[in-house]
């Protein structure tokens, strides 16, 4: 029996006759309003949940292009026994070098450089305000595909950072770990905090005042993980007094960034529009994720890359 499957990238001819090979009908996005018997999405876009929730659908699977699921309508997907595997993975190396970018701008100072070449203005820095990456004490919340590829950037500069997870497990790159609920200590000192985490109830602005309170002139703050995670006027007020002393903004609460949101005027701070991610071939290995999961779903009806488990949001 040929599957049906809703795409919202655009697929090339060389992909679509590969998955017709699997026995595979592709319904491209353009034809959402009249697309019917769809057992499988692949991505999400604007009709993503009229596509779903059509009666004259049956969708059993969902493959996002996406490492997180958070804008999925999970209740929905949950309660009707629909399947998301996701990206996880595809993005990472390209995260874990924009992050390391992140931090070299501020070590090194590049953040005064820049502010002074649009003045003409030469500048020396002082040398107690310069640091390298190997001196820093790195705690990096989430540990999964994202975290690990930044720790193993790190440990090539001889950096061995410290993991903050759900549950407290060790993770290989990481010179130790604690859970959420005990983080306290690990931070009061930290010269950097990343947060990689996804967008869950417990991590929802997981990043708040009593957060920033406790913490005492942290370098820089990095968000590559989701807005939601991070309470924004809290970081800004911790901006204004110093509990953190930068901070590399790729994700916020609400996309695009409004216009009119004081982040955009902080001097120490450095914003990129959700981008750490992209990279010219990102299309492949997700792909490659379809098609493998197309391949174990047809021998025996599983999911063989990147299940998500929908109660939890990851």
């Amino acid at each position: 029996m040929t599957e049906r499957l809703f795409t919202f990238p655009t697929l090339n001819q060389a992909q679509i006759a590969q998955l017709t090979a699997l026995g595979v009908e592709v319904v491209p996005a353009s034809d959402w309003e009249t697309a019917t018997d769809i057992d499988i999405i692949f991505g999400w876009g604007e009709h993503g949940a009229a596509v779903l929730q059509n009666p004259q659908n049956h969708v059993r699977w969902i493959q996002t292009f996406s490492a997180g699921v958070d804008y999925l309508p999970l209740d929905w997907i949950q309660a009707h026994h629909v399947q998301v595997t996701n990206a996880s993975g595809a993005y990472s190396a390209a995260i874990a070098e924009s992050t390391i970018g992140y931090l070299l701008y501020f070590l090194r100072d590049f953040n005064d450089a820049v502010k002074n070449q649009a003045g003409h203005f030469w500048q020396v820095p002082a040398r107690t305000e310069l640091a390298t990456l190997a001196n820093q004490k790195v705690v990096i919340y989430g540990t999964g595909s994202i975290g690990q590829h930044i720790a193993e950037l790190l440990n090539g500069f001889g950096n061995y950072p410290f993991g903050v997870n759900r549950s407290g497990h060790g993770v290989a790159g990481f010179q130790g770990t604690v859970s959420l609920k005990d983080d306290a200590e690990l931070v009061k000192d930290a010269d950097v905090i990343i947060n990689a985490m996804p967008a869950t109830a417990e991590t929802t602005h997981y990043f708040n005042t009593a957060y920033f309170d406790q913490l005492n002139g942290v370098r820089i703050f990095v968000n590559v993980g989701r807005g939601k995670s991070v309470d924004e006027n809290a970081l800004m007020h911790a901006l204004l007094y110093q509990n953190v002393l930068n901070a590399a903004l790729d994700v916020f609460e609400h996309e695009p960034l409004p216009k009119d949101s004081k982040l955009w005027d902080y001097p120490n701070v450095l914003i990129t529009p959700h981008q750490t991610g992209f990279d010219v071939d990102n299309i492949r290995p997700i792909f490659g994720y379809l098609t493998d999961n197309l391949k174990s779903w047809e021998a025996d009806g599983t999911l063989s890359v990147n299940l998500v488990d929908v109660s939890r949001g990851y």
